[in-house]
């Protein structure tokens, strides 16, 4: 006895090891799920605060260029809006077609070069240079930009014809060295347009490209390109980007930040349509764990979570095992002839106390049991014979039948043979158990056998017909149905009636549902027998849908409710089965949605 109540002591001790070890697991693998989730969220955000920062630089970057590009042009129509100099460039311009006076010559190159350089034109640019094909040159003068050349090879400036196709709107020249420095050639980007007028030339507006790193941009690490859109181009804020490493994203429409998974970066893209440039900023996908500088805490506070919850379930698996070690001495010791026996655990804990409470009631429930197992026993049996004794009638009838009809035969009566095979028939097919549910067409086929019997007794008071259309003679129903419904009608309908007995059975599709309707010409139903039926049928259908299990021990019999009841198990409720009065009797139509599996 000691040596098994240590084992048990044991077992118990396992149990709230296994409890331990389970909550362990369950705890660590959410906090484990906690700090992945934390982190993964705090990089997603840190992610999208870093893409909305990378477009709002981008969309800076665009503005200044913008900005900057405004100020050129706007000095470049500063310049061709002096009348003094406009008129200087026509005059220079067509001396060559026609005589110019060395006078008004003189002049024009005097009001062109003094015009040019006023302050508002030397703020604005690097450069301005007034040029033209009769290889005349006017430049701005100031400390940074020195001294040019005096003539200069146009065929050595492609972009001159292209600014001619533009009817006097500027063109952007990516970044270049200066052409026109006569001792220091420093990179430049520039605006050209070519002035209107008979070889009246073309004005150029430059700007130093050293000047577009001087943009302000969030992170010190952002990387950026400025492309012209017929240029290539304008800058590069390292030697390493080149514009074949983004043809992807520039050929994307609109503003918009990507993934650039080969590169890992976050690519950020801003045009302007105005000037047709593009700006493109670069952050390294590793800079986002770099910013986020509290990426640890999400991992610390789930490793402290995880301490925590595992001190509290230590304690509380204390706590709860030693009622349940009572429970399980009490439950050990357990007899059937100590069934009545007072359960009592002494424990603060309500579910301990409920869970006692409730193995007193499984006591009790096992005594009254053990009391009815022995009269299930007998009635089991009792079942048994009379599942044996229903076997044995059909086949009782079919020999009585068949004895019936030779003897009708043997005496020559052929109504009496005609009449045992249809109710043979009728026997069969009403008593198999092969299949509770039959066809339309073979429920059909049963009635028209019982119709020959009602014939035999009623003779040419019974009138009937059967009209079924065969879209709908493969569609089940449950055996008998159409016989029991005709049987009501000529039990009921014709009770005060002397006249003939009309019934018509027509069936139909109609959409998704085909439709059975039994008319006759009878007496109808009463209107209290009607509202009967109609509560009793809304009763079946709500016993059915709410406990199918007790079904057949609550319908149970025939007749128009067992008869609704079986089709409405079949078709899971969706049936239709309506019963009504007409001007000349009564009518039922039964219904049910179309299944094409049935055939038919």
């Amino acid at each position: 006895m000691r040596i098994r109540g240590k084992r048990k002591e044991e077992e118990c001790m396992r149990f709230q090891t296994k409890m331990i070890v389970g909550y362990t697991i369950l705890m660590f693998a959410l906090a484990l799920f906690l700090g992945i989730e934390f982190s993964r969220i705090e990089v997603k955000t840190q992610e999208e605060r870093e893409k909305n920062n990378l477009q709002i630089t981008a969309n800076q970057i665009t503005a200044q260029m913008e900005e900057r590009l405004g100020r050129m042009e706007a000095s470049m129509n500063y310049v061709l809006s002096n009348s003094m100099i406009r008129d200087g460039i026509m005059i220079l311009g067509k001396k060559e077609k026609e005589r110019v006076d060395n006078r008004l010559e003189s002049e024009a190159r005097a009001n062109i070069k003094k015009e040019i350089n006023t302050d508002f034109v030397t703020s604005s640019c690097y450069r301005m240079i007034i040029f033209n094909p009769n290889g005349d040159i006017f430049t701005t003068y100031n400390a940074l930009s020195g001294r040019v050349i005096e003539s200069i090879d146009m065929e050595t400036l492609p972009y001159l014809a292209e600014a001619a196709k533009r009817n006097g709107k500027p063109v952007i020249v990516s970044a270049h060295e200066d052409v026109w420095g006569y001792q220091t050639r420093p990179e430049v980007y520039s605006l050209v347009k070519a002035v209107q007028g008979y070889r009246a030339g073309w004005i150029e507006t430059q700007a130093l490209t050293k000047e577009l790193s001087e943009f302000q941009v969030s992170q010190e690490e952002t990387d950026y390109m400025l492309f012209a859109d017929d240029a290539g181009v304008l800058f590069s804020s390292r030697e390493e980007l080149q514009k074949e490493d983004y043809q992807e994203i520039l050929a994307q429409p609109g503003n918009k930040v990507v993934k650039d998974a080969e590169h890992k970066q976050l690519v950020a893209k801003a045009s302007s349509k105005k000037y047709g440039i593009t700006v493109l900023c670069m952050e390294s996908m590793k800079d986002l764990w770099d910013y986020s500088y509290n990426k640890f805490t999400p991992f610390l506070i789930a490793l402290l979570f995880f301490i925590v919850s595992m001190l509290f379930v230590v304690a509380l698996s204390q706590i709860l095992t030693k009622p349940l070690r009572q429970l399980r001495t009490v439950m050990t010791n357990t007899k059937l002839d100590n069934l009545s026996s007072q359960v009592l655990i002494d424990t603060p804990n309500d579910e301990i106390e409920a869970l006692s409470v409730s193995y007193q009631e499984l006591l009790e429930r096992l005594k009254k049991a053990i009391v009815k197992e022995k009269q299930l026993v007998t009635l089991s049996l009792q079942a048994q014979f009379d599942s044996l004794q229903a076997q044995v009638n059909p086949h009782f009838m079919y020999n009585v039948l068949n004895i019936i009809s030779a003897r009708g035969i043997a005496n020559g009566d052929d109504s009496i043979y005609e009449m045992c095979g249809s109710l043979a028939a009728m026997l069969r097919y009403s008593t198999s158990n092969l299949s509770r549910m039959a066809t339309i067409a073979e429920d059909v086929e049963y009635l028209n056998q019982y119709f020959y019997l009602l014939k035999v007794r009623y003779e040419h008071k019974l009138e009937y017909s059967v009209q079924i259309a065969p879209e709908i003679q493969g569609q089940l129903i449950p055996k008998v149905t159409l016989q029991q419904i005709v049987e009501n009608s000529i039990n009921h309908g014709f009770q005060n009636s002397a006249g003939k007995m009309r019934v018509e059975i027509s069936g139909w599709q109609e959409g998704e549902y085909w439709y059975v309707r039994i008319h006759d010409n009878g007496q109808g139903f009463e209107e209290d027998t009607l509202r009967h039926l109609e509560e009793k049928m809304e009763q079946t259908r709500n016993k059915i849908l709410e406990n199918k299990d007790n079904m057949q021990l609550e319908i149970g019999g025939l007749g128009l409710i067992n008869t609704y009841a079986r089709c409405l198990l079949l078709y899971n409720g969706d049936i239709i089965f309506d019963l009504r009065n007409t001007a000349d009797g009564a009518e039922v139509t039964i219904g049910g949605y179309i299944r094409p599996n049935n055939g038919g």
